[in-house]
Parts: C-alpha cells; structure tokens; sequence
C-alpha cells in the first residue's frame, strides 16, 4: 500500500513539473499587431490569451527601461469595430470599453492570431479583441508586462 502511495505521489510532483516546464517555455499570453502615433507616445497592442483554460491577469506594465506607467488600460472591442488609437481616454470610454489592467483578466481561446483566422473566414461574426493602450509624455520603446496564469509569474517584453 505505501508503494503505490509513493509512486503515485512521485507521478503527480513530475507530472507538475512536466506542466510548469511546458507553460514556462510556451506562455500562454499573445500579442499581434502593434499600433502607434508618429511620435510613439501612444501605443496599442492586441493581447491574447491562446490557452484553452485559465484566465491570464495582468500584474503590472512599464515601458522601456522599466518606468512605471499611470495610462495603462486595456481596451475591449469587437473584430468589427478594431481598436481607437487615442491619447484621451474620456472619448474612448463611451464607444470602447476601457478597463484598468489590473482589475480586467484575458478570457481563455482569444489570442489575436486566431482572430485573424477567423477575419479571414467567410463567416462574419464579430469576435472579442483585447488591446493594450499606453499613452506617456515619452516615445515608447518597449512593453515590459508582469502577469499571472494558474498561479505561476510570468514575463514578457514586447519591442514597439
């Protein structure tokens, strides 16, 4: 009895070790295309989330050598409607859904990639899109975003 006790425990610690080795080298947040004004003060990123299960929440944002951000949002839309490239978040409010990062968490299956697929398909239902939108007072060279899925830290910076 205490065999298949211990090798069913010794199967379950691999078997989580094999998933966190997996999820480390294959993250499940996605980013497409990449949107920005001539100066690169305002920048918006399509987010994704290509895993089947579990929601990615977003932690924390800063660009370029790691300085902070205030003007962080994500933006909600429809594959339809696309994405409003804007410095002023009060005129977005009313026709584009606009979320704090920190309280809006990425649903499973929506990565952009699979949202150009589907563009591209005859069928013409709109799809929900997520977009990163940063506005500073500085040219934005990189994304650097902190974000959590099933628990486990995750990293990523994305080149503007």
């Amino acid at each position: 009895m205490k065999r298949i006790f211990r090798y069913t425990f010794f199967a379950l610690i691999l078997l989580i070790v094999i998933i966190i080795g997996f999820l480390k080298i294959n993250p499940p947040l996605a980013h497409g295309s990449i949107g920005t004004t001539e100066d690169k003060h305002t920048v918006i990123v399509a987010l994704g989330n290509k895993s089947l299960l579990g929601s990615i929440h977003i932690t924390d944002v800063s660009i370029n050598n790691n300085q902070s951000t205030p003007n962080a949002k994500i933006q909600v839309s429809d594959s339809e409607k696309g994405f409003m490239l804007t410095d002023t978040y009060a005129l977005a409010d009313d026709t584009y859904g606009m979320y704090d990062y920190e309280t809006f968490s990425l649903d499973p299956d929506t990565s952009p990639m699979i949202t150009k697929a589907i563009a591209s398909t005859v069928e013409k239902s709109p799809t929900t899109i997520y977009g990163l939108s940063i506005t500073e007072d500085t040219s934005i060279d990189s994304i650097n975003l902190t974000y959590r899925y099933f628990g486990l830290v995750f990293f990523t910076t994305i080149k503007v």
